[in-house]
């Protein structure tokens, strides 16, 4: 027979290990942001939330009046800030609010190949429709536009694998300048972990 005492001796534990956890990975988000341009497919959006909670980016912006797909993200949503903004106006009040700098990620002539790239202290990485891509005012607006190169017939990706690019790109190049905490992944350090 189970003792009750124990059980839920047991159970406040754990719970105090999810919320250690949930508070170290808060406290370990990176200077950085992830936004879609006015997804049309709202699958995408999923699986770049996943991208963001992986790479501990700050938040994702939805810049638009389309909905997106919770599912495809697995349970990320539940630990990533995912902030809707009905359009260019209010995400460039976001970006200044929140000191981001914009990335665009974007197939156009201002562009830099990814290989090139330099990105600025605190990115905030877009990622356009897509159908459409991201509208010139702005590109016109953004402090680096980066393209992947590409060498097959179809001209461009997804715009969760893009944006998952870019990160994992700009992470890399943090790693390779010695300013990435945590280069092997997981959480920081818990001195208070259980054994």
């Amino acid at each position: 027979m189970v003792d009750p005492k124990k059980a839920s001796w047991a159970a406040a534990r754990r719970a105090d290990r999810r919320q250690r956890r949930r508070q170290d990975y808060r406290d370990g988000l990176r200077p950085f942001a992830i936004a879609a341009w006015n997804i049309s497919k709202e699958y995408n959006v999923g699986s770049l939330v996943r991208t963001a909670h992986a790479t501990a980016a700050t938040e994702v912006l939805l810049v638009g009046d389309r909905d997106w797909n919770v599912e495809a993200a697995r349970t990320a949503e539940l630990y990533t800030t995912v902030l809707h903004l009905p359009d260019a106006g209010a995400f460039r009040a976001h970006l200044a609010a929140r000191s981001w700098q914009l990335v665009a990620v974007e197939l156009h002539r201002r562009a830099v190949s990814l290989f090139e790239a330099r990105y600025p202290d605190r990115p905030c990485f877009l990622v356009g429709a897509e159908l459409g891509g991201i509208p010139e005012e702005l590109i016109a607006d953004a402090a680096a536009v980066v393209q992947i190169p590409q060498w097959g017939l179809v001209p461009s990706l997804n715009l969760a694998v893009a944006g998952s690019i870019v990160v994992y790109d700009f992470l890399a190049k943090l790693h390779r300048a010695g300013r990435l905490d945590r280069p092997g992944g997981g959480l920081a350090p818990d001195d208070n972990a259980d054994p």
